[in-house]
C-alpha cells in the first residue's frame, strides 16, 4: 500500500470509503458530550488522511478549529469545491495549505509532517486513517502520530473488524486487541462503543462480509 494507490483511486473516483453524512460518533462526542459552543475554539482537531469528508465540515461549523491532511490534491480540491467556504491557497512549510476561518488542509504525506505544520492540537478524530493502512504500517502509523501530538492529547479512533479471510481491504479489519497492543505503552484506551453495522453497509454485504462491527475509542496520551 501506497501512495499511488490512494491517488489512482482518487483519480479513477473510486470513493467508495466516502461518506455523505456526518459521523454518529463524532456527533454525539463532539457535539452532544462535546465542550459547550463558546468554549470550542479552544480546541484543535487534527484529521489525518482527511480526504474530502465531511466531517470536517462539521466540526468547523461545530466552533472546532480544525487541520486535516491528505496527500490527493484532487480530494481537497474537490472538498474545496463543494463547501460553501472562502479558502485560500497559501505555502505552509513547503506544503499547499487550503484555508478558511478555523479550518485548514494540508496537501501532504502524512508521514512528512512535524508538529510545526499542524500546530498546537488538543484533539485528533481518526475514522478512515488507521483502517486504511494494512497491517505492516499500522505501528509506523502510530508512532508517527505520537511524535505529533502533546500528552493529554485526545483520540477519537473509530474501527472497523471483520473476518479478514473474506475480505481484502482497504478498509483493514482492525480488532480490539491490535488496537491495545497498538496504543496501550503511551495512551489510556476507553472502549466506548461497539455495533454490528454490516445491515447498514451493503457494500461490504456484496463484498462477500458477513459480519461487520464498527468500535469506537478514546485514546488519551499520557507521555
Amino acid at each position: 500500500m501506497d501512495i499511488d494507490f490512494w491517488l489512482e483511486r482518487w483519480d479513477r473516483g473510486e470513493t467508495g470509503f466516502h461518506q455523505q453524512h456526518i459521523n454518529p460518533y463524532l456527533g454525539y462526542y463532539y457535539g452532544e458530550l462535546g465542550p459547550p459552543p463558546e468554549k470550542r475554539a479552544g480546541f484543535r482537531v487534527f484529521v489525518p488522511l482527511c480526504g474530502k469528508s465531511r466531517d470536517l465540515w462539521w466540526l468547523q461549523q461545530s466552533g472546532y478549529d480544525v487541520v486535516g491532511v491528505e496527500f490527493s490534491e484532487l480530494a481537497v480540491e474537490q472538498f474545496v469545491a463543494g463547501e460553501p467556504l472562502d479558502f485560500k491557497k497559501t505555502d505552509r512549510n513547503g506544503h499547499d495549505s487550503y484555508k478558511t476561518d478555523r479550518l485548514e488542509i494540508l496537501v501532504a504525506d502524512f508521514f512528512d509532517l512535524q508538529e510545526q505544520d499542524i500546530g498546537n492540537i488538543t484533539d485528533i478524530y481518526d475514522r478512515a486513517s488507521l483502517i486504511a493502512l494494512p497491517v505492516d504500517m499500522r505501528r509506523r502509523y502510530v508512532e508517527k502520530i505520537t511524535a505529533l501530538q502533546p500528552p493529554g492529547t485526545r483520540t477519537l479512533l473509530i474501527t472497523l473488524t471483520y473476518p479478514d479471510r473474506e475480505m481484502e481491504g482497504p478498509p483493514f479489519s482492525v480488532t480490539e486487541e491490535e488496537v491495545k497492543d497498538l496504543y496501550s505503552g503511551d495512551y489510556r484506551i476507553e472502549k466506548l462503543a461497539a455495533k454490528n453495522v454490516l445491515e447498514d453497509e451493503p457494500r461490504f454485504k456484496q463484498r462477500g462480509l458477513t459480519s461487520l462491527t464498527e468500535t469506537a475509542y478514546k485514546l488519551t496520551r499520557i507521555r
